[in-house]
C-alpha cells in the first residue's frame, strides 16, 4: 500500500505543477536576476554615500602643500557639464608686495569652463604651461580664491597642478563622469 501511495503522490505533484505552470528553471533564473538587481542597487547607494554623485565622505578632497603655504579643496568626482568648485587658500604671511600669485595648469583650465573667479584677479598671464592669477591682498592677511567651474572635457580624468608665489605646487585629480 505504501508503494501505491508514493506513486500516486509523485504523479499528483507532477499534475499540480502542470496545472499551475510551475517551471523550476525559470524560477531559479528569476531569483538570480532579483539578487543581482539588489546588489546593483546597494552598490549605487554605497557609491552615493561615498560621494560619487556629489558631496559625501569620498567626494570632497583637500590637499595641502608640503610647506603648508597652500591648501586646495576640490571635488574628486565631477559631472561633465555640471558645476564644480575649486578653492585655494593661502595663510597669512603669503603675500609678497601686497599680492599673491596663484598658478593653474592651462590644460586643466582648457578642460573646464571658468564660470567665475572670486575675488576678481588683478591680472592673468600665461607662463609656460600654466596661467598665473595675481590677487591683491590687504596687509599680510590670508586669501581664499574660489573658482566656479564647469567641466567640459567629457568622460575621463582631469589633472592639475596648483601653485603659488610662496608655496610649493600640489597636484589634484578629478574623475569626470557623464
Amino acid at each position: 500500500m505504501r508503494e501505491e501511495a508514493r506513486t500516486v503522490g509523485e504523479g499528483e505533484a507532477s499534475d499540480v505543477a502542470d496545472v499551475i505552470d510551475e517551471r523550476p528553471a525559470f524560477q531559479r533564473r528569476e531569483w538570480r536576476v532579483n539578487r543581482v538587481a539588489w546588489v546593483v542597487l546597494v552598490l549605487i547607494l554605497l557609491a552615493g554615500l561615498a560621494g560619487l554623485w556629489g558631496g559625501g565622505a569620498l567626494g570632497q578632497a583637500r590637499v595641502t602643500g608640503a610647506d603648508g603655504r597652500l591648501q586646495v579643496d576640490y571635488d574628486r568626482f565631477v559631472r561633465n557639464l555640471g558645476e564644480s568648485t575649486l578653492q585655494v587658500r593661502f595663510p597669512p604671511g603669503s603675500a609678497h608686495e601686497g599680492s599673491i600669485r596663484l598658478s593653474l595648469s592651462q590644460d586643466y583650465l582648457a578642460d573646464n569652463e571658468v564660470m567665475a573667479t572670486t575675488p576678481d584677479p588683478m591680472s592673468v598671464t600665461a607662463e609656460g604651461d600654466r596661467l598665473v592669477y595675481e590677487f591683491g591682498v590687504r596687509g599680510d592677511g590670508p586669501l581664499t580664491v574660489t573658482f566656479d567651474l564647469r567641466p567640459n572635457s567629457g568622460l575621463g580624468v582631469l589633472e592639475a597642478t596648483v601653485g603659488g608665489t610662496s608655496a610649493r605646487p600640489v597636484r589634484i585629480r578629478q574623475l569626470v563622469y557623464p
